[in-house]
């Protein structure tokens, strides 16, 4: 797998591994350890009757705590707020941004060891997943549909991933350009038959990550910009305006 230290040189990866780079969609999603396999979070620890719990119980009792919930049978518009908020789910994020994927792998300074950028050609992907036409699907599409129906509606189980735009329910959302894969099982993405044909990765170095942080910073990727809360701006300004201990001498 190739590396990159530093954005230009990531940049130069990606021209060299996306067809009709600059034209094509290609979707990007950073790990800040590349041992993290590509999983929904609700697949590492539920099965499908605890997820089908977990879909019930955030419906219940979000109505009192959410004044805008979806429809009870909105199941694209249900999913979608429950991934905002942080509930397990079956949605994988990704970005149509490389430059917001890059700022994930590598802002977490408690994931030492190298980072990686997966990159995902959704076309491709549905094609596989026997879609006849490459095309990059909605959330409130048919073709989503059975997934969906799977996790709210204990529906036949699906082993199939999509790849698929959903609805901008944040600003966050918007900001980060998301979109999802939408996963009927518990196989890592990277492990799936065919997986050559939609999917590669490129490492960051753990010695390259500083470098990269630094250069994100001057071309304007922040936490408070990818995050647009109040929280998420006084985390930064705490961590940019900290005093730097003053170096001790111990010479004359």
């Amino acid at each position: 797998m190739r590396e990159a230290l530093s954005i230009a040189e990531l940049i130069e990866h990606i021209r060299s591994i996306c067809e009709g780079f600059g034209r094509t969609r290609y979707w990007f999603r950073g790990h800040a350890s590349a041992d993290w396999r590509l999983v929904p979070s609700v697949h590492r620890s539920y099965d499908i009757y605890g997820e089908h719990n977990l879909m019930a119980r955030f419906r219940l009792s979000a109505p009192s705590r959410f004044e805008r919930c979806p429809d009870l049978h909105d199941w694209a518009g249900w999913i979608s707020l429950m991934q905002h908020h942080g509930l397990p789910t079956r949605l994988l994020d990704w970005t149509e941004s490389l430059l917001v994927a890059t700022y994930f792998a590598v802002a977490d300074d408690a994931n030492p060891g190298p980072g990686l950028i997966w990159i995902i050609s959704p076309s491709a992907l549905n094609n596989a997943s026997c879609h006849a036409n490459e095309c990059t699907f909605v959330l409130t599409g048919p073709e989503a549909r059975p997934l969906l129906k799977a996790a709210f509606d204990q529906g036949k189980i699906v082993d199939e991933v999509l790849a698929v735009y959903g609805q901008d329910t944040s600003l966050r959302m918007t900001l980060q350009m998301g979109a999802f894969t939408i996963h009927g099982t518990d196989q890592a993405l990277e492990e799936r038959k065919g997986v050559s044909q939609y999917l590669t990765g490129v490492l960051i170095p753990d010695k390259a990550k500083e470098t990269i942080r630094e250069e994100l910073w001057v071309l304007g990727i922040r936490r408070s910009n990818l995050f647009p809360d109040l929280t998420n701006l006084a985390l930064e300004l705490a961590n940019d305006h900290r005093l730097v201990p003053k170096m001790t001498s111990s010479g004359p």
